[in-house]
């Protein structure tokens, strides 16, 4: 099974390179952009769309990871805090029994 998904994954980035390289190639025209007042000499078109999906794919991955590790460690002090209020039922339940009661 693993060797199945490694060669989806292979075949998915292949098929996302070969996409990349048409892209490229069909939009060469220079464009110049700026931005409040700041100025990028010309540059081809696919590289400042490919270059913003990629820095954007970045920031996603990076924000989603920190989001996935605040809910990971909230959901452990969750379930950290259940396992104290039993341990702490558990202690005041067995205080609360007599000594004769175990025989």
């Amino acid at each position: 099974m693993k060797k199945f998904v490694r060669l989806l994954i292979i075949l998915f980035l292949s098929l996302v390179f070969i996409a990349s390289v048409i892209f490229t190639y069909s939009n060469k025209a220079p464009v110049e952009l700026s931005f409040i007042g700041l100025s990028l000499p010309p540059l081809p078109v696919s590289v400042l769309i490919i270059g913003s999906f990629v820095s954007g794919g970045l920031l996603g991955l990076l924000c989603g990871l920190r989001l996935f590790q605040q809910i990971r460690g909230r959901l452990e002090m969750r379930r950290t805090g259940r396992k104290l209020q039993e341990a702490e039922q558990e202690v005041a339940r067995l205080r609360a029994l007599n000594l004769r009661d175990l025989d």
